[in-house]
């Protein structure tokens, strides 16, 4: 929060801006899930995640024999085990149905990292272990590396689908061609590579399912903590991938510890965190390692850009086009949508004449 002296006029230009979160974020140091010593968090579970090794494959049998034996063991989910959950809904209403992401591997594992078993454990520590133990037969299929592979279609990562295109925009036909007077033409393809956020804390929720020492209000209600930029958006989209009105989640914002742009909303992860939590009738936490972070999270750019650019040979630009192919990653999700930021900003400040632009987005 910061404290504003607004003038008389009520406009904050040019006004001093005094901080105050300072003290608390730098000098006693922020609360992070991790940290989180509510009570009605008492006695929760710890979910550790047994996630793909491979980048694309069928998924075979699940053996849990060996971890159900070991020390610290409570319970273990796969997808078959996730009852009333809803199927699915697209994250934007214009991606193909079939490429939603389940709250745990269905069939098919499509990258490394993605959730296939959820083991529940006395402590985090105990649940390590016995993820290890959990055997999962996997049948490897043909990776699809690059967007350039991805959109060729040799492999598909969602057959029903057809294609592995989850978003598209096209130009709008000019009526002539925006550089038939141009003296000069130039035409480059430039890899705006593919980031990871990295922030300070990793992904991570707690979630507890009624009062539980709390507020009556909440006895049928699920409170749920996650480090995010935005609890009406978390709000919204758990109640999407849970099946649940939004009046019945209640979002508590932490300290977010980072974000960079990819913590808005919520993924899979959060959403299993209040399942199991209601399921099981016990407080749920979960905090992902750095390794899952870089594996499990949002990435962002990856975008292969096709630029063309017509003018005078006096240095003059007159006609630009740009072609974007984004890598969506395996499951389109905000990242299918971000070329239509990169087309927004593609004139720029410059006066430009003619513009052109297009994109397409593929899952990999």
């Amino acid at each position: 929060m910061t404290a504003i002296e607004t003038p008389a006029g009520g406009s904050i230009l040019g006004t001093r801006v005094q901080r105050l979160e300072d003290p608390e974020f730098l000098t006693r140091g922020a609360t992070y899930t991790e940290d989180l010593t509510d009570e009605r968090l008492a006695g929760a579970l710890r979910l550790t995640l047994v996630r793909s090794p491979i980048a694309h494959a069928r998924i075979g049998a699940v053996d849990l024999s060996a971890a159900r034996r070991a020390p610290g063991f409570v319970a273990a989910f796969t997808v078959a085990d996730l009852t009333g959950v809803p199927e699915q809904k697209p994250m934007v209403s214009g991606y193909p149905a079939q490429m939603n992401q389940p709250l745990l591997a269905r069939g098919t594992v499509r990258y490394v990292g993605e959730p296939v078993v959820a083991v529940l454990t006395d402590d985090r520590y105990a649940g390590e272990d016995v993820a290890e133990l959990v055997e999962v037969d996997y049948e490897p299929l043909p990776p699809v590396i690059s967007p350039v592979e991805a959109l060729a279609g040799e492999t598909l990562l969602f057959p029903d689908v057809g294609s592995n295109i989850c978003h598209r925009k096209d130009a709008q036909p000019a009526e002539t061609d925006i550089f038939a007077d141009c003296e000069v033409v130039v035409s480059r393809e430039i890899v705006n590579q593919r980031v990871a956020v990295a922030p300070l804390e990793v992904r991570a929720a707690a979630a507890v399912w009624g009062s539980a020492g709390g507020d009556p209000a909440d006895e049928d209600r699920l409170t749920i903590w996650v480090p995010n930029q935005g609890a009406q958006g978390t709000q919204s989209r758990l109640a999407a991938m849970l099946g649940l009105p939004k009046q019945q989640i209640r979002v508590i914002t932490p300290a977010v510890g980072g974000a960079f742009g990819g913590k808005f909303g919520a993924d899979t992860e959060h959403a299993l965190v209040g399942w199991l939590a209601r399921a099981l009738n016990r407080p749920v936490t979960w905090v992902e390692t750095r390794s899952e972070n870089m594996v499990g999270m949002t990435h962002g750019r990856g975008q292969l850009q096709t630029i063309t650019i017509g003018g005078d040979r006096s240095g003059r630009v007159r006609a630009y086009r740009l072609q974007v192919l984004q890598d969506a990653g395996a499951y389109p999700k905000f990242g299918a949508l971000l070329p239509t930021l990169t087309l927004l900003m593609a004139p720029a400040v410059y006066d430009i004449e003619r513009l052109e632009t297009s994109y397409v987005s593929v899952v990999t």
